[in-house]
């Protein structure tokens, strides 16, 4: 549904189809077991990111990828933007637990 919602337009929501699959890419297993493929996930957060560049979601999901990739001093860039990202209206509890997640990834970007 994800692609198919890229397909008709996938600037909607700054982007938001783009980042939950790459996201998806990146958590699922590759083959055999799953589709998950780590350089189409790089290009649909990158993509995500083009779209919303100041968005928390897009820079925490990216931070995430680029922790769990090995690459935590990039992280640090994209998780800092995510706790710094504006307040999107009516999403308060939302932003605060992401905001939370990503302090919580900081921290582990230390201990690496």
């Amino acid at each position: 549904m994800y692609e198919e919602a890229i397909r008709i337009n996938g600037d909607v929501l700054d982007g938001s189809a783009y980042n939950s699959l790459g996201v998806l890419y990146y958590k699922v297993p590759g083959w055999p077991v799953g589709f998950g493929d780590k350089a189409k996930a790089r290009e649909l957060l990158q993509k995500a990111l083009t779209l919303n560049p100041k968005g928390i979601d897009p820079n925490y999901f990216y931070g995430e990828y680029l922790l769990e990739s090995k690459q935590p001093e990039q992280a640090v860039v994209y998780l800092e933007r995510a706790i710094q990202a504006p307040p999107r209206p009516g999403r308060q509890v939302a932003d605060t637990g992401r905001r939370e997640e990503a302090r919580a990834l900081l921290e582990k970007t230390k201990l690496r």
